[in-house]
């Protein structure tokens, strides 16, 4: 294997830097309620069928764009009103030690709205001082929000690296799109979302050069493929 040196590591943030659980299950909840598919979603049948690797909750596959539309929109709304974000383990320290290694660092988010608002949020846990940018996506369509391959090739750009020496990490497989549609030389996807490491690893579309099951692996990852090593 090729060994692979990279100068920047971005980050997608919700379920990759800071816990999403609550307000998914929230969004999840209403969105099923509200597609009359199920008004009575409990906390327990949500992590069960996450566990079954169920993202879909059930939904019938003619139901799922209304429900992935309310959904979202609910989550939005969810973790707007979160004034102090939950960081997940291994990630300040992960962050820190990228930034006295010299790697450019980014959050690209999906997360609609003024990016200022968001860097207050990440200063009040302290993320914010080992980040260079801050990107938030701008509200067009549902398909733009959804994707954000083109805030990866704007990020890059503000960062004046080229796409195939930035990684992207990310907690789901559109994450792993975006990031090869934009040119990234590797991918990381990281089982702290809602996605398993198994639908990760063997997702038949959009599989990630490395899986971890948390931050604490991603100077690992780096590493090996610095050094050319076989996951």
């Amino acid at each position: 294997m090729a060994s692979r040196e990279f100068k920047a590591v971005f980050f997608d943030l919700d379920g990759t830097l800071v816990d999403i659980h609550g307000p998914l299950y929230i969004a999840a909840r209403n969105a099923l309620r509200d597609i009359g598919h199920d008004a009575d979603l409990t906390p327990e049948q949500y992590r069960e069928a996450l566990k079954r690797d169920d993202v879909w909750l059930g939904v019938p596959e003619n139901l799922r764009p209304e429900y992935t539309q309310l959904a979202f929109a609910y989550f939005m709304t969810e973790i707007d009103k979160t004034e102090r974000l939950e960081v997940l383990p291994h990630v300040a320290e992960t962050l820190a030690e990228l930034k006295r290694r010299g790697y450019a660092t980014a959050v690209v988010t999906s997360r609609p709205g003024d990016a200022r608002r968001l860097i207050e949020k990440l200063a009040m846990v302290g993320l914010a001082a080992n980040l260079d940018h801050v990107v938030t996506q701008p509200i067009s369509s549902m398909k733009e929000l959804l994707d954000k391959t083109e805030l990866l090739k704007q990020t890059a750009l503000r960062a004046s690296i080229l796409p195939p020496a930035c990684m992207y990490v990310g907690d789901e497989p559109r994450d792993i799109m975006a990031a090869q549609q934009a040119g990234f030389g590797a991918t990381v996807a990281v089982a702290t979302g809602a996605a398993s490491l198994a639908y990760l690893k063997n997702h038949q579309q959009h599989r990630p050069d490395r899986v971890i099951n948390s931050m604490a692996e991603l100077i690992g990852v780096l590493e090996a493929l610095r050094d050319g090593v076989e996951p």
